[in-house]
């Protein structure tokens, strides 16, 4: 690998890291209450991950694009309704406990995630940190989407049903859902027989 683009992903995952670790550390602290600190670090954890889908079109990572680039824009998705739903839906309980549920499947997956691509640059991957990897998938990533749902329905049980470009959105989501959780998580199911055979 290029000298240069190890030091940059180095870089990478290190700052990914350490802002995952910030986010979770200040949400914890201010009792999983989305103030507005907590609502920046989450915006540059969860923010950082478009350059991720770059990586992959240059070639500096081997991961499928479309798989990155579902999971990313997913994710920024409910990062964007975070930001938006925030100011009318705080109190909201279902909105509540779905950025509860995806700060802490998102946290924990990054953390495990970002500290082994980081170690792997340097030719280390604890077997600790690898099984995690490979195994903590099978609860965080469904609670993960659990919590994501809880976000995207926010709308709907605040106001109820109505014919509106948001629910036709809504609809659409749970297509997409449907098609690419499933494959998403086979995915990952077959990675984990790979890493961890």
């Amino acid at each position: 690998m290029n000298p240069f683009v190890k030091f940059y992903l180095a870089a990478y995952n290190f700052v990914a890291f350490v802002f995952w670790a910030l986010y979770l550390t200040f949400y914890f602290l201010s009792g999983f209450q989305m103030n507005s600190t907590n609502l920046l670090l989450l915006n540059i954890a969860q923010g950082m991950a478009v350059l991720e889908i770059l990586h992959v079109v240059i070639k500096w990572v081997k991961s499928p694009l479309v798989s990155t680039s579902v999971q990313v824009f997913s994710r920024i998705l409910i990062l964007i309704l975070i930001n938006i739903f925030l100011q009318n839906h705080a109190a909201l309980f279902v909105f509540d406990w779905g950025v509860k549920i995806v700060s802490v499947a998102w946290g924990i997956t990054e953390l495990v995630r970002y500290s082994l691509y980081f170690l792997s640059l340097f030719g280390k991957q604890p077997a600790a940190l690898l099984w995690m990897r490979y195994s903590f998938f099978i609860v965080l990533y469904p609670l993960g989407v659990t919590g994501e749902w809880l976000i995207l329905i926010t709308p709907l049980v605040a106001n109820g049903f109505a014919l509106n470009a948001y629910n036709l959105f809504l609809g659409a989501s749970v297509f997409s859902y449907g098609y690419y959780f499933p494959v998403l998580y086979k995915y990952m199911w077959a990675q984990r027989k790979i890493k961890l055979q």
